[in-house]
């Protein structure tokens, strides 16, 4: 009997250890299918827009696992939708540093680095991703997406074709794309791809979607015209007059109609005040959602129209889009200074710019291709015979803007809006608390009048020395504004603006084929921090 009872015994036991064995594997196989789930959840909710939603799953499944880099990476892609790039840097870092040959991880911490403004380690993030795995989509486009800043724009379209084969339902890459192709004045293309863009994208971002909407109405409306058709003279020297800092010139269009216009490279695309359009019978072709500006509410209605041409001097052009919207005055302003409207960028672009502040004239010139470039360096101090010029490189943002670098009492290097268009140079609240400059107010709160309107109340910063390439300015008094409405679509972090109270100190030329500005010093105010310049035969 105690055979039997021993046997008996050893086959519950048996029996008991199967059965905890089956439900362990059970528990186990459902805690997976629990977290396999969770991940759908998570994704579901990021392709419809709920990034709270997403992040708090994301969130959830990295307490219980915290070292599932799926679940980080999934939360760094939500961070950087919501423009939070320090936390998706520090998240796309620790994936890293869990598995070095991530290359989804690399291609984050780029993204993140490229939308702070530092494009050098970006570029190599997004290039060793693509050394792990050729077919990350987000380091294709970031490469891309870097072209298209620094104007090589047909690799960036290329780029980013592909950036939308590998992944065709982000929809980034299709916003990018599109841009990519307007510039290149391929607007069927880039229509397309913006439809292409709602059909996919979330539906809770109206504002962007109406923008949208509006963007593809115009680039329909424009067809395969030819935008910007350069006829008449070769060369043209036209008289400006200052005030404020800024450049006003005489401007017609459509043959007829002078308006006083300032000259902006604060503006991607010329302006006429929405007021003179009435009384011309300047018609609005197509509009929807909100532009990003500094000023007032940070944002004004998107209207465009189109005119059949504009005349500098002795050169035309043929069929010019513009922007229609209210342009805001100071109360004390002259009348023979209250701007009709902006010369924007897309007109500039076609040629070579000189703007000389001292003698008050701009230039232009229609670059003749068939000549040879001439040599000059990435940056830096040139002498040309007796003449020292410094040149700045530039980027394009996605706004259309141009963004060179500075540095502040010998900060980290800043993204600086070039802009003759605005009086003084300003700074960004953001790199004011990034810096720690709150203790360098100074004077009392000024206004400041900007496309988005007036802000009332604004901080007034002083900054000992402002470095730009081999150029210092000292004790230089910046505004304080917020730049967080012009960088949700800028690209790269906007730090400031370099305005008219620095720029009117030189005869600032603009190529903007080799995205390059020179600055030939007019004024002994800023100084050229003196080295060995390079001689430069031209």
């Amino acid at each position: 009997m105690l055979g039997v009872n021993q046997i008996g015994a050893g086959g519950i036991l048996a029996l008991s250890l199967s059965i905890a064995i089956v439900s362990s594997s059970l528990a186990q196989a459902a805690l997976a299918e629990s977290r396999s789930n969770q991940f759908k959840r998570a994704e579901k909710e990021l392709r419809e827009g709920d990034y709270e939603e997403a992040a708090k799953i994301y969130r959830k499944l990295l307490k219980d696992d915290n070292r599932d880099n799926r679940a980080r990476l999934g939360l760094a892609l939500v961070l950087l939708k919501q423009l939070n790039y320090q936390g998706a840097y520090d998240l796309a870092g620790q994936a890293i540093a869990y598995d070095p040959l991530n290359a989804r991880a690399h291609a984050l911490l780029g993204t993140a680095l490229l939308r702070s403004g530092d494009f050098k380690i970006s570029v190599e993030e997004f290039r060793t991703a693509l050394q792990i795995d050729e077919r990350e989509a987000l380091a294709v486009a970031g490469l891309a997406e870097v072209d298209f800043y620094e104007n090589r724009v047909t690799e960036s379209l290329e780029g980013l074709r592909r950036a939308s084969f590998l992944d065709p339902y982000e929809p980034d890459y299709l916003v990018s794309l599109a841009r990519s192709a307007s510039r290149l004045e391929r607007f069927s293309t880039a229509a397309d791809a913006y439809q292409r863009f709602l059909e996919i994208a979330p539906k809770t971002d109206s504002d962007r979607r109406e923008r949208i909407k509006g963007l593809i109405a115009f680039f329909r409306f424009l067809g395969n015209t030819k935008l910007h058709r350069v006829s008449g003279e070769k060369r043209a020297i036209i008289p400006f007059k200052m005030y404020n800092n800024r450049p006003f010139i005489k401007v017609k269009i459509n043959g007829k109609d002078e308006l006083t216009f300032v000259v902006d490279t604060g503006a991607g695309i010329s302006v006429i005040s929405q007021e003179v359009a009435d009384k011309l019978g300047v018609k609005p072709v197509a509009s929807g959602g909100r532009a990003r500006a500094v000023g007032g509410s940070g944002t004004f209605p998107i209207v465009y129209s189109y005119l059949d041409s504009m005349s500098l001097g002795g050169i035309r052009l043929d069929a010019v889009p513009i922007y229609l919207r209210t342009i805001h005055h100071a109360e004390s302003t002259p009348e023979e200074f209250r701007a009709q409207g902006y010369l924007g960028l897309s007109i500039l672009w076609n040629f070579i710019t000189a703007i000389d502040y001292k003698n008050q004239t701009m230039e232009l010139e229609v670059r003749d291709s068939l000549l040879p470039v001439a040599r000059v360096p990435l940056s830096g101090l040139v002498a040309v015979g007796e003449t020292k010029k410094i040149y700045v490189p530039f980027r394009s943002t996605n706004n259309g803007l141009l963004s060179g670098e500075v540095s502040l009492d010998g900060s980290e290097v800043l993204n600086f809006i070039i802009d003759t268009g605005a009086t003084t140079t300003a700074i960004a609240m953001s790199a004011v608390e990034k810096l720690g400059f709150h203790n360098k107010k100074s004077g009392p709160p000024t206004h400041v009048i900007g496309a988005a309107g007036i802000a009332e109340n604004v901080d007034v910063i002083l900054v000992k020395e402002m470095e730009i390439s081999d150029l210092l300015h000292r004790n230089v008094r910046m505004p304080v504004l917020d730049f967080s409405a012009l960088n949700e679509t800028s690209g790269f972090k906007q730090s400031g603006i370099l305005g008219g109270d620095f720029l009117r100190h030189f005869r600032v030329e603009f190529d903007f084929q080799r995205a390059l500005m020179a600055l030939t010093p007019q004024t002994e105010i800023v100084k050229i921090k003196y080295r060995d310049a390079e001689q430069v035969k031209q």
